[in-house]
């Protein structure tokens, strides 16, 4: 969060990202989201939210789309 504030601040226009994904559990029979730095599974809040190519893999999950979850356009 605060890189994105530090790009707001620099003068230069923010371009918004192509994508906002996050790593969906397909185990658990919950929704359940990866967030990388606690190296835990949890709840959408606490989810690492990822732009474009940066995704990393784990085992037993899938890369949603966080605007397609709250039905934003893109």
């Amino acid at each position: 969060m605060s890189e994105l504030f530090s790009e707001m601040v620099s003068g230069k226009e923010w371009v918004a990202p192509k994508t906002m994904l996050v790593i969906k559990s397909t185990k658990r029979s919950y929704p359940s989201y990866y967030n990388a730095h606690k190296n835990k599974w949890g709840g959408l809040l606490d989810a690492t939210v990822y732009e474009d190519n940066e995704v990393p893999q784990v085992p037993d999950s899938e890369t949603v789309d966080l605007r397609d979850l709250f039905g934003w356009k893109k």
